[in-house]
């Protein structure tokens, strides 16, 4: 009678365990994020903002707040998946992650100039991966401009580039806007960002 009673209990445990390894939290857009306060969820969006271990994501519907400590190896752009639970931040909610991954890094796809410029919006205050070719040189920065020099936007790098004039190459920077030039700009400022020949 006793090996069936430990028969069921092992039965039991297995069959508990077969659970939760197999379960997984319910994927949810960031704009129901407050219907699951207290619930296991997975998000997923665009780095818009990471403060300290506080990160704002996009869908392009919504924001969200996710509280990650190893957040180091994250950057603006990348696209992440978190899971995690839902509780309240302040006023407002965040997933309180357990796991983040990254889907897409930031710099996976390079775009053109022309399409910078005509889709600024998409991209200000954002890391960027554009092909262009280098137009003038200067100390502290350069011009970055399209096959035809219909479009050029200035390239801010704390380092001489080693390109000659209309030599085409990736730049990998930050877009950023001056509010008293009324300019677009781009800046290379992180370990991430540089120029690479265009291959």
């Amino acid at each position: 009678m006793r090996k069936v009673y430990f028969l069921i209990a092992i039965t039991g445990i297995f069959f508990l365990y077969s659970i939760s390894f197999f379960y997984q939290p319910e994927k949810i857009s960031l704009k129901e994020i407050w219907k699951y306060d207290g619930k296991e969820v997975i998000v997923e969006g665009e780095i818009k903002n990471i403060m300290g271990e506080i990160m704002e994501i996009s869908d392009g519907n919504a924001t969200a707040k996710i509280y990650w400590e190893k957040n180091k190896n994250l950057e603006y752009g990348d696209f992440i998946r978190a899971e995690g639970k839902v509780g309240e931040y302040g006023n407002d909610f965040a997933v309180y992650a357990k796991k983040v991954r990254i889907i897409k890094k930031w710099d996976v796809n390079c775009t053109s100039l022309p399409y910078l410029a005509e889709n600024y919006e998409k991209f200000v205050g954002k890391n960027v991966n554009v092909s262009g070719y280098i137009y003038s040189k200067s100390n502290g920065y350069f011009y970055l401009t399209d096959q035809y020099v219909n479009y050029k936007i200035k390239v801010y790098c704390n380092h001489t580039i080693p390109f000659n004039k209309y030599e085409r190459v990736y730049v990998k920077a930050l877009m950023l806007y001056d509010s008293h030039r009324l300019t677009f700009y781009l800046k290379i400022c992180r370990n991430s960002h540089g120029v690479m020949p265009y291959e």
